[in-house]
């Protein structure tokens, strides 16, 4: 089977998780990733603790945006260091970057100037903000660029509740798959015009595309959504319960009144199926709060195997509150292979695989990550970089 991205080679100079996350998706596909690090690595292989008492037996996360990866050492702020990128760039399909434009006018290595070098070149940033605007300069994390600033923040929580943070690296995966996403259009035209692009994705645009069905209301009404309560529920289908055995689930029908029959059916409530104040979902709406404490009531009396049974049996749509080490051993994940093995010189470990499946490709995790400037030696002399140009760029300080 054919890797989709085979004979691509992408040169990445980010840190962190969003960028990296889009470069260790592409590796996944096939693509020769190359990942540029100051000497002594990048920031995220020292966040996680390993080794001795307590630790973990590897960086997860590390391992988890950085797999399949080829290192090489460049200290960027050396006298040579950009010059030496640019070297590698020349050769490059696509050039995945988070620094932000200060940085890269600072280093020589603006869209402009990398496309100067090699003008078939996908340049691709990945940034809080955009390359452009008034906070291009500005840093931004996936909690603060997508997570507060696209407003997804405002929406989450109960009614006057604090404000609720996102679990970590939320926005980073989702905006490292739109990089993706937008990387292969950009390749697409490149192939079709014969023109290196430039891709600009930020982390605060990508929030607000995950939400776009409530800013749609927004642009054309001008106002706030509200905040989910499930107390006082428009429509009590579409709702968290509690059951009796301490777990949760949930309803989700968006199209309610089909589906009111099925429930009322599977609760042993026929009464409620034949009240003529709850036969539409405008009538239900107007008792929501009511019928909400109604159906609570019910689901306390099972435990949640008694429920998937007969919730399944009366076509309810539901879903349990599933934790994490419950979906590591999910059927359906498992069949997806959404979990794939990592093999690493102490053991092999799982990690979560390409969130997609393409059926008659070669796509799956390649192998760890290689350790800071492990491969810069052989990635140097593939570019033509004979013992003098990297004696030379040694003296200039570019491998620290």
């Amino acid at each position: 089977m054919p890797a989709p991205l085979s004979g691509i080679t992408v040169i990445e100079a980010a840190n962190y998780v969003a960028a990296p996350s889009a470069g260790a998706l592409m590796a996944d596909l096939g693509a020769n990733v190359i990942k540029i690090e100051p000497p002594g690595g990048e920031v995220m292989r020292g966040v996680i603790p390993t080794g001795g008492a307590g630790n973990l037996p590897f960086n997860f996360l590390f391992e988890l945006e950085n797999r399949g990866k080829k290192s090489v050492t460049i200290a960027l702020d050396s006298s040579g260091g950009p010059e030496l990128l640019l070297r590698l760039l020349e050769s490059a399909d696509v050039f995945l970057t988070n620094l932000l434009m200060p940085r890269l006018e600072r280093f020589g290595l603006t869209p402009e100037a990398c496309l100067a070098r090699n003008p078939k070149l996908v340049f691709v940033a990945v940034t809080g903000y955009g390359l452009e605007g008034p906070d291009a300069a500005r840093p931004g994390f996936d909690f603060s660029a997508f997570w507060t600033r696209a407003g997804i923040m405002s929406l989450v929580g109960h009614p006057g509740s604090p404000p609720v943070l996102s679990r970590i690296a939320q926005g980073d995966h989702t905006t490292g798959i739109n990089t993706v996403a937008a990387t292969l259009a950009a390749l697409r035209l490149r192939d079709l015009t014969g023109e290196g692009q430039v891709v600009d994705v930020s982390l605060q645009q990508t929030g607000v595309y995950t939400i776009a069905t409530d800013f749609s209301r927004t642009l054309v009404d001008g106002t706030q959504p509200k905040t989910f309560d499930r107390a006082t529920p428009d429509n009590p289908l579409f709702n968290t319960y509690p059951t009796g055995d301490g777990n949760w689930l949930l309803l989700v029908h968006m199209t309610p009144d089909p589906y009111w029959p099925k429930l009322c059916a599977a609760l042993g409530r026929d009464d409620l199926a034949q009240d003529p104040d709850c036969l539409t979902m405008a009538a239900r709406r107007a008792r929501g709060a009511e019928l909400a404490a109604i159906i609570e009531a019910e689901f306390l009396k099972h435990d949640l195997e008694h429920w998937r049974a007969v919730l399944d049996a009366n076509g309810v749509i539901w879903a349990p509150l599933t934790t994490l080490p419950e979906a590591v051993n999910d059927p359906a994940l498992r069949q997806r292979n959404a979990f794939q093995p990592l093999t690493l010189p102490n053991g092999t470990f799982e990690t979560v695989g390409t969130p997609f499946v393409v059926r008659n490709a070669d796509i799956a995790v390649r192998g760890p990550a290689s350790q800071p400037g492990e491969d810069t030696a052989a990635i140097l002399a593939a570019a033509g970089l004979g013992d003098e140009d990297i004696a030379d760029f040694a003296a200039r300080g570019v491998f620290g």
